[in-house]
């Protein structure tokens, strides 16, 4: 059962990398598609979060080997009246939940549309 929700995890994670490659509004699209295929899975918002946030590190590392991340982190930082390791923690909690909350909703929509499929087929039956 870990194994599984681990390995879940990492493959959106890898979808989150990609598709964020198209820019950050690709992760509440990516969390949403996982979130309306895992519909019956009660972990599925958590999952896509957790995935998000590893997406988004994979990100700000590569950024951080680039470029001054660290600059950037600072200057934010003394606007927001806080330490630079804030930033990064709130840019990290912003792609949970745009992850968690993208999958719920697409969750909630899936779950309102499977139920309307077994109604319609248990009237025709009938």
């Amino acid at each position: 059962m870990m194994r599984h929700l681990l390995m879940r995890t990492v493959l959106v994670s890898v979808a989150m990398v990609l598709a964020s490659m198209i820019g950050w509004w690709a992760i509440p699209v990516a969390g949403a598609v996982f979130g309306a295929l895992t519909y019956r899975d009660s972990a599925g918002p958590v999952v896509a979060g957790f995935g998000a946030i590893i997406a988004w590190s994979g990100l700000l590392m590569y950024d951080a080997i680039r470029g001054p991340v660290s600059n950037v982190a600072a200057t934010v930082g003394a606007v927001l009246q806080t330490k630079p390791i804030a930033v990064y923690l709130l840019t990290l909690a912003f792609a949970g939940l745009l992850g968690i909350c993208s999958a719920l909703v697409s969750r909630t929509f899936a779950r309102f549309f499977a139920r309307v499929r077994e109604r319609g087929a248990e009237s025709t039956e009938a």
